[in-house]
């Protein structure tokens, strides 16, 4: 797959921040990793150039695929992971003097849950934002996407929400196999 330039250098930005600023307090997971979460990332920045997204609402997907996994306690369901996620970011925002996106927040912490809760969720705190619901969509796609480390039989395309998802299942696996930063220079 040809990977767009501006996608490249934004991925190479976002994957630095995640690796630098981000801390995980599921140190030794084998499935919740950064590297995990460098996939979703990519993902994510692919589904914002696809729908020309702005930068803020690509900036808003980047952001929850760097901290969406960091506070699991474990590799199983972990319900509750994506609000402790959530409160993280929160945290991180305010020691960093970041402006915080609540949109991030409500992502991160419905990421775990029913697409519809997370829909109504969205909707509800963000009645003005036309592409709120649109950015949880993409990121919970852009996160099933990475489902194949899971096994082969670990993503069920019939689940995913988006047509370009859909698309992006060949490249999944084989973004899985070789590597974001190696795809990456081989576009």
């Amino acid at each position: 797959m040809n990977v767009p330039t501006l996608v490249r250098e934004r991925y190479k930005i976002w994957s630095r921040f995640l690796k630098e600023q981000v801390f995980f307090s599921l140190q030794h997971s084998q499935q919740h990793t950064k590297e995990h979460c460098a996939r979703v990332l990519l993902f994510c920045l692919l589904f914002a150039q696809r729908e020309n997204l702005s930068e803020q609402d690509a900036d808003a997907l980047a952001m929850a695929a760097c901290f969406h996994d960091s506070r699991r306690m474990n590799d199983g369901l972990d319900v509750g992971h994506g609000h402790r996620a959530a409160e993280y970011y929160r945290t991180w925002c305010a020691e960093h003097e970041h402006v915080l996106d609540a949109r991030v927040v409500w992502i991160m912490a419905y990421h775990e849950q029913n697409d519809e809760l997370g829909k109504a969720a969205l909707r509800r705190e963000f009645p003005d934002d036309p592409n709120a619901v649109l950015l949880y969509q993409l990121f919970k796609d852009a996160d099933a996407l990475d489902r194949f480390r899971l096994g082969p039989e670990g993503l069920d395309i019939n689940y995913l929400r988006t047509p370009y998802a859909k698309e992006l299942v060949e490249f999944s696996q084989t973004l899985l196999r070789i590597g974001p930063e190696r795809v990456l220079s081989e576009s």
